[in-house]
């Protein structure tokens, strides 16, 4: 079997083997998508916390995991591999990412159900979901460089995020002239205007526009994810 092969394998099977943490990662979303989605929620509210909680679960995710195989050693056994730590790091995220986005699927389709006549918008929303947790993956794999605490690391990924979620539009309009030219260089503007669609809203960006900003990020992110994969793989 091929090495990729061998660590998506490894990934997958470990997430599959834990039923009690695969049924809680497959239900706390709902949890906070179902009163939003099928209640008379304003749109605006919905898709921002919606919006949070497709960037926090990859970023506190991957940062728990990887501050947890750096102190169990395991870490430097990736270091054996015949495999350059840019692709390794690839592998693993994008794994990560992968199980991320099945934790997102009952949410979105649950949105497609509620509201169908918006399928112009699910490419958008599907691209837009898939960047933005693989850059909160990458975004936990750095901090888990900064510290040895699992909760440190937590703080770590949470206090950037806050700000560059409000840089993005996901909590108050940017009616000022620069922050909308702004809240389009970040992946989560994206993704709050796909969910906005999504959910019959008033969107200020078209449904190819969105495309365009998912699929950018989505490349982009790949390509970082390669470039910090000495650093967080070589920290030590």
């Amino acid at each position: 079997m091929m090495l990729a092969g061998t660590i998506w394998q490894r990934e997958l099977v470990e997430f599959a083997q834990r039923r009690r943490a695969l049924i809680i990662k497959l239900v706390f979303p709902l949890l906070v998508a179902v009163p939003l989605v099928l209640s008379g929620a304003p749109t605006i509210y919905a898709a921002m916390a919606l919006t949070m909680l497709a960037a926090i679960v990859g970023a506190l995710g991957s940062g728990a995991v990887l501050t947890r195989e750096r102190q169990s050693g395991l870490t430097l056994r990736y270091r054996t591999l015949p495999v350059t730590p840019g692709r390794l790091l690839i592998e693993r995220l994008t794994t990560n990412g992968l199980i991320d986005f099945v934790q997102l699927v009952p949410v979105l389709l649950l949105i497609a159900v509620r509201h169908p006549s918006e399928f112009a918008w699910w490419p958008a929303l599907l691209l837009s979901m898939a960047a933005v947790l693989l850059i909160g993956n990458l975004t936990g794999a750095v901090a888990s460089t900064l510290s040895d605490s699992p909760g440190e690391v937590m703080l770590y990924v949470v206090i950037p995020l806050i700000p560059l979620l409000y840089l993005s539009g996901v909590f108050t309009p940017l009616e000022q002239p620069m922050l909308p030219v702004i809240s389009r260089l970040l992946p989560f503007s994206y993704l709050y205007q796909a969910l906005l669609g999504s959910l019959g809203g008033q969107p200020n960006l078209l449904p190819w526009e969105t495309v365009l900003g998912g699929f950018g990020f989505l490349v982009g992110a790949i390509g970082l994810t390669g470039w910090f994969g000495r650093r967080v793989l070589e920290s030590d």
